[in-house]
């Protein structure tokens, strides 16, 4: 898949990325030189902006801008005064700041094709206090030629070929179904998908988003995207305003591998997100003294941020006791479950074999 370099949230075409600095009134916006939004790329006094869009859509982005808190929205459907349409999306992340996107319909291009061999399985998040079933992650396997359900290396192993753009949307659409599908039964998990950085650079991506919400039903937040804190950092600025962005189009947001490569604790001041999933390393490390002040020390952190704190990649159920005194909430991995095809997740909230240590 192709890897997000530098400035390539940004590059995508049609799309720049928005800082709203409330307290002195000025919007940032980095544009890409050349590019359809490229007469916007600077800094801007807010009146000076809204000079740039039609006087109809003018009061709607001010409003939002001046009256916003941390976690609301920003999302305004817009008219620049050369006549092109637009869409300013984004939401707060602390009291006067915000961040987002604005996306062209340059910036859209075709829609991917929802034909693919992605088929997402589904492992359970369970709370740690009881085991109880909390949520999911979908991950991606593929239909390879032979038939089997394999992982991607498997898949490029066998001569196997996908449409590598379709992954994300595809994921999003399926998993949202399987969600609606569960909730239908009265059951209220919630669901997280594994983005890339490469993925989320795509302007599409929100749009995509917003329409799966909204078709499936699903309340705000339900429907999770899992970013991997490393592989963003190369273009840490465009991976917060698509996050912002993404929180507006109706998504929740969880940060993956929390504490591996070059960890930094921006993440945590910087994007609203609902829950930080540790670093199987770091909960490798749980049963040593100094390692486990360290990670009650930054699970108290998260928590007090406001935000879920998940282990994941537990194998031994003998750990729980000392992940649940360090303060996690919900824990993942083998020793409580196998990913599982979406017909047979009901069975995951059956009462597990493993007690609760």
């Amino acid at each position: 898949m192709p890897i997000l370099n530098a400035d390539s949230a940004v590059h995508a075409a049609g799309a720049a990325v928005w800082t709203w600095h409330g307290a002195d009134g000025r919007l940032s916006i980095r544009a890409e030189t050349g590019g359809p939004l490229s007469s916007l790329d600077g800094g801007w006094r807010i009146a000076a902006f809204l000079e740039q869009i039609d006087g109809l859509t003018r009061s709607l982005v001010a409003a939002q801008l001046n009256s916003g808190s941390a976690g609301d929205p920003v999302d305004a459907r817009i008219m620049l005064i050369d006549g092109r349409r637009a869409h300013f999306v984004g939401s707060f992340y602390d009291r006067d700041m915000a961040r987002g996107l604005i996306v062209t319909s340059e910036g859209l291009g075709p829609r991917p094709s929802a034909e693919t061999n992605v088929e997402p399985v589904f492992q359970p998040i369970r709370r740690l206090d009881d085991l109880s079933v909390a949520g999911f992650e979908a991950l991606a396997r593929f239909r390879a030629p032979d038939g089997r359900l394999v992982g991607a290396e498997t898949l490029v192993g066998l001569g196997g070929d996908t449409d590598w753009t379709a992954i994300a949307p595809v994921m999003l659409r399926k998993s949202a179904e399987t969600l609606s599908a569960l909730r239908s039964e009265g059951r209220t998990p919630f669901m997280q998908v594994n983005l890339s950085a490469a993925e989320i650079a795509r302007p599409l991506l929100v749009e995509e988003i917003a329409a799966i919400i909204r078709e499936a039903r699903l309340p705000p937040g339900h429907l999770r995207v899992e970013l991997t804190e490393q592989a963003a950092l190369r273009d840490f600025e465009g991976a917060l305003g698509a996050l912002a962005a993404f929180r507006a189009a109706g998504a929740g947001i969880v940060l993956d591998d929390f504490g591996a490569g070059h960890s930094s604790f921006a993440w945590l001041a910087e994007i609203p997100a609902d829950g930080v999933k540790l670093d199987p390393k770091l909960i490798r490390m749980v049963s040593q003294p100094r390692a486990r002040r360290i990670l009650a020390a930054l699970a108290a952190l998260i928590r007090d941020l406001g935000m879920t704190v998940t282990a994941e990649g537990i194998e031994d159920p003998a750990t729980a006791p000392d992940l649940r005194a360090m303060g996690c909430d919900f824990v993942q991995g083998y020793a409580y479950d196998l990913p599982m095809l979406a017909g047979d997740m009901t069975a995951a909230y059956d009462p597990l074999a493993i007690p609760p240590a």
